[in-house]
Formats: structure tokens, C-alpha cells, sequence
């Protein structure tokens, strides 16, 4: 990249840095739900990535650990680590269609996905079809407080970077598109939406909250840390907050 290049794109976190920072994060969240899972029973964790938290109920809960994504291997914790994949069975499908029976599982995980999915209902539908009647679904996602951290972070530490491509880009084809970027910060659920503020106002916890109960019974919300955007400088630490949370999640039961 040259000196140059590494002078410009340094806030950009390396993979090695953003999978220890996403690490922490993970774990605390893990701590914070674990103990709301049925243990020596079975585990599905939809959109599972490279199997993580897999491997957490598989080692912990001594549980029989299922799991489905669009991409195995591909996103979250444990990308960069292939043994995650090697040693869980995961399907290759997609939340809206989930390949199992009703009334299947007593544990059901999913974190950080429903805002990725393209069928908000239709998926929360499936996690209740193929949910055991007594069992626990634990759904976690990013909130508006994670939005505007991204928002923050993106305005502090890539505007030059934007500014930089679009002024080597003057004297080429479709430049006017960079110049674009300068003022834009993508959603992070694209594409299935485009803009940040999307994210700042659809992930407030209250919408997650009347979103999930069309389809599942809550029975607690946890809040478990306020932490930065893992992909740039951590300009704080994560830790425990009384008033702020960068993700939330939601204890539920079966609907009949």
C-alpha cells in the first residue's frame, strides 16, 4: 500500500484486530444470556457464521449444536479461525426457511442477524414453528446507541479516506460517486436498506421489542454492554452501562 496509503487507511482496523475486538463483545454477551439456556438438550443457532457461540454451548451446556447460515464460515467471531467450521455441522440456508421440524429445539440463539434477513416476521415465524413448547429462544440485535456510535466513528475516522478517493478519482469515470460517499455512511443492514439513519431509527429497542412479540412471547430484555464499532479505534472501553447498550437481546418463549 505504501507509506502513504498506510498513513491515510490507518483507522481501518486490521481483520486480526477487528475479530479481537468482536471476540470480547461476543463473550460478554454470551455471559450475559448463557445462563437462561437449557443445558444437555440441544442448540440451534441460526445464522451461526463460522459456529461460535456453537462451539461455546457445545463445550459449556453440553449441548447437541445445530446450525444454519447463508455463508457458513464467512462473518462473525471465528471467521479467521477454520477449525470453528471443521469441528460443527452447519448448513448452508436461510432464517425464513428453516430445514428442521416443528417443535424441534429447546434452545434457539440468533445474534446479530434479524437485521440482516430479508423477512423480519417470516424468520421470527420460523424460530417459533421449530421452537419447543417449554424451550428458550434468546434473539439479540444491534441498537440505535450502536448506530450513532457507527455514525460517530465512520465521520471521525474515514471522511479523509473519502475525501482522499474522491480527489484521485477526479479525472476518472463516474467520479461524481465518491464525491457522493463523502456525504453518505451505508446502513449496516445493507443492502437491504441503505442509510444509517435507517439503522438509528429502526434498531431502537422498542421497535425490536413490538417486532419480536408479533410472533414470540418476551420474557426478558437484557442489555448486556455499551461498547464502540469494532472495525475502527476504540476510543472507549467496553463496559457495563446504566443508561446506554450497543445491542440488546430478548429472552422469549413459544407462541401458541
Amino acid at each position: 500500500m505504501g507509506v502513504i496509503g498506510n498513513i491515510i487507511y490507518w483507522p481501518i482496523s486490521k481483520k486480526e484486530k477487528v475479530e479481537k475486538y468482536q471476540l470480547k463483545i461476543r463473550d460478554y454477551e454470551w455471559k450475559s444470556i448463557s445462563k437462561y439456556l437449557f443445558n444437555k438438550t440441544n442448540f440451534l443457532d441460526i445464522g451461526c457464521g463460522a459456529g461460535y457461540a456453537m462451539m461455546r454451548a457445545q463445550n459449556e451446556l453440553f449441548c447437541s449444536v445445530y446450525g444454519i447460515d447463508p455463508n457458513p464460515g464467512d462473518h462473525g467471531v471465528g471467521r479467521y479461525i477454520k477449525q470453528l467450521v471443521e469441528k460443527v455441522e452447519i448448513k448452508k440456508g436461510m432464517a425464513e426457511n428453516l430445514p428442521y421440524e416443528n417443535n424441534s429445539f429447546s434452545n434457539i440463539y440468533s445474534s446479530h442477524v434479524l437485521e440482516h434477513v430479508n423477512d423480519e416476521k417470516r424468520t421470527l415465524a420460523e424460530i417459533n414453528r421449530v421452537l419447543k413448547m417449554d424451550g428458550i429462544a434468546v434473539i439479540g440485535m444491534p441498537t440505535s446507541t450502536m448506530a450513532i456510535l457507527n455514525l460517530i466513528s465512520q465521520i471521525l475516522f474515514t471522511t479523509h479516506i473519502k475525501v482522499y478517493e474522491f480527489v484521485r478519482s477526479l479525472f476518472k469515470p463516474n467520479f461524481h460517486r465518491n464525491f457522493i460517499k463523502i456525504f453518505s455512511i451505508n446502513s449496516h443492514s445493507y443492502p437491504r436498506a441503505r442509510s444509517i439513519w435507517y439503522d438509528i431509527y429502526h434498531y431502537r429497542i422498542s421497535k425490536w421489542k413490538k417486532l419480536i412479540e408479533t410472533e414470540l412471547i418476551i420474557q426478558e430484555t437484557i442489555k448486556p454492554v455499551f461498547y464502540p464499532y469494532p472495525d475502527y479505534p476504540q476510543f472507549f472501553k467496553l463496559h457495563k452501562n446504566l443508561f446506554f447498550s450497543s445491542s440488546v437481546f430478548f429472552i422469549c418463549k413459544k407462541k401458541n
